[in-house]
This record gives structure tokens, C-alpha cells and sequence, in this order.
């Protein structure tokens, strides 16, 4: 089941009176004009939706992330006056480390101060973060807030090392010419302003935040409540393959398929996208095994993530025109070569294309996958884990793809797809769909 959650069609800056080893996560809100679905929907709120306070702004994060975060790094962009992209990542280990009172970094900050090693570390956290939030051009400022539910030194001292934190990554956004409007820090459920757009006597020291999930705002974002309760990118459980007997592998020969064989791998492509297209169905026993083979083609594997993104007929044109195919499946399939297409299928397996992909397409690809998954074996598991994760990571969510791989990794150390997805992930690469409100994938679509 498909679940649309209604977003603001506009929102106000929150009040800055006193009312109110990291794989970046994206989600950025829907709007009743962002899309096909929503315009046509009829059952959800309209009108706007005002954010006055700090449990308002909390309970727009938990929506728009679809879970509560925790120990996070939270960065909120606004676009003019309106709440926009929400980004987050684990607060980095060292200033972690700087708010528990049984690590050494803790003991020797209040008469040392941060190292330079520690130094670095929070530029070259802003310095990401930064780089990321400044490619989306709607974006004029942004929040940060630091929630951390591990702090155990006094408040005096968390205040301490989370402002020397700040004030190093702040200015690192100011470098992306990202203007940094304010920042809070949140543990205990309790609120500090470190930086105040208000002023620079802000008494906002230690106030009680409500309960997001009881501002008047929550239901209209999350009516069915799919968010409430829920903390940290907690991925769907991978339903692997019983372990057999290792038995020897014989590498296929797809140069050999692709060109004396052009027929049957468009026949394999075919049931790809007639399952994508036509949604979950019950799979034969002879369409399992067709569709698994295909997966041991790393040429196939590609073209079934470009027509998942796209259609079949872009994925052909685009993968014969690079030379993925060779000429001989151009002909079979009847498409002629496009550079534009070309362009397309290069750079959407880094998730960079100009052109959007379509998220409902790549969906059903992966419930199509979670459905394969058990049936899979030791050649081709490792393939539909990999695209799972990809899948996640391209819509933005590196920290549940890193947990898939980190799963099927041990599952299956040879898998090569999975070995370059885990390189991508520990670089804290972001896809650059998830980077721009006009591609990006939102959460509430989730199945």
C-alpha cells in the first residue's frame, strides 16, 4: 500500500523569539502541486500549514524524514518562507565522544579544548554538508539542529563542545554561501538556541520541548500516523536465500548473448518491465528463473535499473548508444541511437541525470526484488541485494542502503556490484536525484 501524507503548501519561518561516519539522508516534502497524484487527490487537507515553534519544526522533520531522528545531525532549508529539503546524518563520532562523560575527549575538552584533528573533522563535516545543501538553487538559508540522546556531561559542558562544533561547521556553510539562520541543540528533550536569528542574548536556554507528534501540525502532515513513534532509518528486513553447498561458478559469457543472442535478452527485459509495469504478481517458477539469470549480466543488471527508471525504449536507445549493447541488439530491438538518451542512462546509474526518474517504476522494482530475494542463490542474491540498496540510495536514504550492504556483504563477499556500493556509501556520495527538490524522492510515497 502506497501511502501520500499531505505537506505544507506554504509555511512560515519558525518564531526565533524564544517560543520557539556519515551517509547524508534526503527527503524533501510534496506540496499539493507537486505532483499528478496529489493534484487529483481529493480526501487530503489543503490550505496551509504554519510552523511557529520548535515542536512544529520537529514534528516537519519527522514527517518529511518518515521516522524520528536520533543523534543526528538535522540541517532544514528554507526556501524564502517556506520549509523546504530536510537533511540528516549522524552527529560525527568525536563530537559524540565530546558529550559522554566516560570518553576521554570529554574529560580533556574543558581544560584542552577541541585538537586539531577534531577541528578538521567538523570543517570537513560542514564542508559536505554544505556543498550538499547549496546544489539545491531554491535554497536561501537553513536551520541546524543537533539532537543528541547520548549527552551525559553537564549541560554547561554539552552547551560548550556543541557550540565549538557549531561555530566550525557553520562557517564551512557560509563558504557555500549557505547562510546558517540559527542552530539548536536538542537532548533530553530540552532546547538550546547556540546561534539566534533574534538576537544575541537569546534566553532560549534549556526550554521543554511538547511532543511533536501533539502539535496541531502533525496530523495534517502524517494523517495515518506512519511516522508516529518511529526512530532512526530502520530498513525493511532482507529475506535471504537459504545457504547451500558452495559449487563452482562459470562466469556467463554476455558479450556472446548480447551479440549471437541479441532476442534473448530483450525477452528478458520485457518481463522486467512487465512486471515493473504491471505491479506484483505471482511469479512462476520458470519467470524466477528467467529473471535471475538475467541479473548475472552486469550489461542486463544495468539496463533493468535504466528502464525501471525510465521505460524500456530510453534504456535500449541509451545503452546501445554508449556501446553497453552492441549493435546487433539496437537492430533486434528496432531503436535507433540518442545521444540525449545516451546522456541519460550514463548518468543515472549515479543518480545525476537531468531527467527525473519515475519513482512509482522503480518502486515496483523493488518490490520485485524483496520477492526474488529468497528464491535467489549464491550467483544472483548478491545482485538483488545490490539493487535493493541502490535503490535506497538514490532516493536519498544511505543509511539504510549501507545497512543492506553491510548485511549482504558477509552473504556475498564476491558480489562486485555490492563492493562498489559500499565504496560510494562509506564516501558519503549522495545521489544527485536527492539533491534537487524536482527529482527527489519523498518517503511518504513509501510502500
Amino acid at each position: 500500500m502506497t501511502q501520500n501524507h499531505q505537506q505544507p503548501e506554504s509555511t512560515s519561518l519558525p518564531n526565533a523569539t524564544p517560543q520557539p561516519n556519515t551517509t547524508p539522508l534526503y527527503a524533501v516534502p510534496v506540496t499539493s502541486t507537486d505532483s499528478h497524484e496529489e493534484r487529483h487527490a481529493t480526501s487530503r487537507p489543503a490550505g496551509r500549514v504554519k510552523v511557529s515553534e520548535p515542536a512544529d519544526v520537529l514534528a516537519y522533520i519527522q514527517c518529511t524524514l518518515g521516522f524520528r531522528p536520533t543523534n543526528s545531525i538535522v540541517i532544514v532549508a528554507f526556501a524564502g518562507n517556506r520549509l523546504s529539503t530536510v537533511v540528516r546524518c549522524d552527529i560525527p563520532h568525536t563530537l559524540q565522544n565530546l558529550l559522554r562523560s566516560d570518553t576521554p575527549e570529554s574529560v580533556t575538552f574543558m581544560d584542552f579544548g577541541v585538537t586539531e584533528t577534531q577541528e578538521l573533522q567538523f570543517m570537513e563535516t560542514g564542508r559536505h554538508i554544505g556543498q550538499l545543501m547549496a546544489q539545491e538553487p531554491s535554497t536561501t538559508s537553513c536551520l541546524l539542529l543537533y539532537l543528541s540522546d547520548d549527552t551525559s556531561v553537564s549541560d554547561q559542558q554539552a552547551l560548550a563542545a556543541v557550540g565549538t562544533a557549531n561555530a566550525m561547521i557553520s562557517a564551512q556553510f557560509g563558504v557555500q554561501r549557505m547562510p546558517v539562520e540559527e542552530s539548536w541543540l536538542i537532548h533530553h528533550d530540552l532546547l538550546w538556541h547556540l546561534r539566534c536569528a533574534a538576537t544575541t542574548e537569546c534566553t532560549v536556554q534549556g526550554d521543554t520541548i511538547g511532543d511533536p507528534e501533539q502539535t496541531s501540525i502533525f496530523p495534517k502532515l502524517d494523517p495515518t500516523g506512519a511516522t508516529s513513534e518511529t526512530s532512526g532509518a530502520t530498513p525493511r528486513k532482507l529475506h535471504f536465500p537459504p545457504v547451500t553447498a558452495a559449487t563452482s561458478h562459470i562466469e556467463p559469457d554476455t558479450e556472446t548473448l548480447l551479440e549471437h543472442r541479441p532476442h534473448a535478452a530483450l525477452k528478458w527485459l520485457e518481463l522486467w518491465d512487465e512486471h515493473i509495469r504491471e505491479g506484483p504478481m505471482m511469479l512462476h517458477s520458470d519467470e524466477v528463473s528467467e529473471l535471475l539469470s538475467s541479473l548475472e549480466h552486469p550489461a542486463i543488471r544495468e539496463a533493468i535499473l535504466a528502464l525501471a527508471c525510465f521505460d524500456t525504449n530510453t534504456a535500449l536507445r541509451g545503452m546501445v548508444t554508449l556501446g553497453r549493447f552492441p549493435a546487433a541488439m539496437g537492430a533486434a530491438a528496432q531503436v535507433p541511437l540518442s545521444a540525449a538518451d545516451g546522456l541519460t542512462i550514463e548518468h543515472s546509474a549515479m543518480g545525476r541525470s537531468k531527467r527525473g526518474p519515475d519513482w512509482h517504476r522503480i518502486g515496483e522494482l523493488e518490490r520485485l526484488c524483496h520477492q526474488l530475494l529468497p528464491l535467489s542463490d549464491d550467483a544472483t542474491g548478491g545482485a538483488v541485494v545490490g539493487i535493493l540498496a541502490w535503490i535506497e540510495w538514490v532516493r536519498g536514504r544511505g543509511s539504510v542502503a549501507l545497512r543492506y550492504v553491510g548485511q549482504a556483504r558477509k552473504r556475498f563477499p564476491a558480489e562486485r556490484f555490492l563492493s562498489t556500493l559500499e565504496g560510494q556509501l562509506k564516501q558519503g556520495i549522495v545521489a544527485g536525484w536527492a539533491t534537487r527538490v524536482e527529482t527527489a524522492w519523498n518517503p511518504q510515497h513509501a510502500a
